[in-house]
């Protein structure tokens, strides 16, 4: 109803606009941006045509609607043939490229802007963060700075966030400083970007000082301390946090139950997870989502009561999504249960075959049942899908730069000095352990 209203009253404003004697400049791109603001971008081009004199407001306002449209080619086209490109013609454009991954082509154009203001450095930088160009957002944001424009809530929001994808404490408390000098750290929605910049680096102490020195944390705060302490397996702080959000007169939301749900699922607290996953609908009349019906799931699979688990799923009020299914064929799994394991399994193939990492789950529980053809049968599947499994890794950081280690990995430079090493820590510990048995023997 609410779509044919607008589309009537936008209809409307057509007739009235036809039936004027004399249009200037500014009626016709009102009319054209009443076009855009309602996603009828092609009536927008129709009029944008028939417009007799345009203006540099009525090729932004054509440029802006193609960006949202998600048409940056014709956006561009209108672009290039623009007599007068002013900064916020530059600045929509270097938008919507990088809207559309085109993240190279917008750097370019960005390159070529007379003059940027912080607006421009904000969309740039944050173009490249939201398409996973980390470290290029981190030194276009240095080069703002070099460049003399003061930053933005937008250009701070973006580093942290690009600063959290590194998860080094390092940057992140360099980044964190340079809110001090502008005086940002006021700031909630900045502080929340730091918060979980912090959580993401391991550095709670620095995620607990940001979240106390907030002037006013809002939900998000709150949520975003819970969230961290639940990840890492701090789930009596998570619960604390959580416990104290309430008594901050903060009512909790989906994202708060998820929070302890999970805390309590990675620390096998069965009866915990229970009572909160009641209160959800209970105290707050929040209906469970299917993430906190596959945390219960994760919660008893964790801790051995798989026949708890499957109980609990077959009461679910929706089909049990894959992951539900994963969740449990990854207890039976741990715990050994090959029966309810290879049920699991099945469901799995029904609802996601060609999924490579669910069909390693399902032949790691076949080889443990002892399922013989069914493993060549699925080895045989993903040979054909020519899937791999996403290969997991470890990574520390020495001096400011980061080294990556996966499963017998010889491919570092110091895979020499390292393997030296882990002998020296094994014959020690070989030599300590003898020690101990001698003193048991005597």
């Amino acid at each position: 109803m609410a779509q044919h209203s607008l589309k009537g009253e936008v209809d409307h404003a057509r007739k009235i606009f036809d039936q004027m004697g004399r249009r200037d400049s500014v009626s016709w791109n009102v009319m054209i941006k009443c076009y855009v603001e309602n996603n009828r971008i092609c009536d927008a081009r129709e009029m944008f045509d028939k417009m007799p004199d345009r203006t540099s407001v009525t090729l932004n306002t054509m440029i802006m609607g193609y960006i949202k449209a998600g048409k940056a080619h014709k956006a561009l086209k209108l672009f290039t043939v623009m007599p007068d490109k002013d900064v916020f013609s530059w600045t929509a454009i270097v938008t919507g490229l990088c809207r559309t991954s085109l993240v190279n082509d917008a750097w370019r154009l960005f390159e070529q802007m007379p003059e940027a203001n912080s607006v421009s450095w904000s969309s740039i930088i944050s173009g490249f963060q939201q398409n996973g160009f980390v470290c290029e957002s981190l030194n276009v944001f240095k080069k703002m700075l070099v460049h003399g424009t003061q930053p933005t809530s937008h250009s701070f929001t973006s580093a942290l966030a690009a600063c959290a994808n590194l998860a080094m404490v390092s940057p992140s408390e360099q980044f964190y400083c340079q809110l001090f000098k502008r005086g940002f750290e006021g700031n909630t929605c900045i502080g929340n970007s730091a918060i979980s910049m912090f959580v993401k680096a391991g550095s709670f102490h620095n995620a607990r000082c940001v979240f106390v020195e907030l002037i006013n944390p809002d939900l998000v705060s709150w949520n975003s301390m819970i969230m961290g302490y639940a990840q890492h397996g701090y789930a009596v702080e998570a619960m604390i946090v959580f416990h104290q959000m309430q008594k901050a007169r903060f009512l909790p939301d989906s994202i708060s139950y998820m929070g302890v749900l999970h805390s309590c699922s990675h620390c096998g607290l069965v009866e915990e997870g229970k009572q909160y996953f009641k209160s959800m609908d209970m105290d707050y009349g929040i209906s469970p989502e299917p993430v906190h019906f596959a945390c219960m799931v994760d919660l008893f699979a964790r801790a051995g009561k798989l026949k708890e688990a499957y109980e609990f799923i077959e009461k679910m009020p929706f089909v049990p999504k894959p992951i539900i299914w994963r969740t449990l064929l990854n207890g039976c799994r741990i715990w050994g249960d090959l029966e309810l394991g290879v049920y699991a399994a099945d469901r799995i193939l029904e609802l996601e075959p060609n999924n490579s990492s669910a069909c390693s789950m399902v032949i790691d529980i076949f080889v443990l049942a002892g399922k013989w053809k069914e493993v060549a049968k699925m080895r045989r599947h993903m040979r054909q899908l020519e899937t791999r499994k996403e290969l997991g890794c470890s990574w520390i950081n020495v001096k400011g730069k980061n080294h990556l280690f996966t499963t017998g990995d010889a491919n570092h430079e110091d895979t020499d000095q390292i393997f030296s090493i882990i002998e020296l820590l094994a014959a020690d510990t070989d030599r300590y352990s003898s020690r101990l048995d001698v003193l048991k023997d005597s």
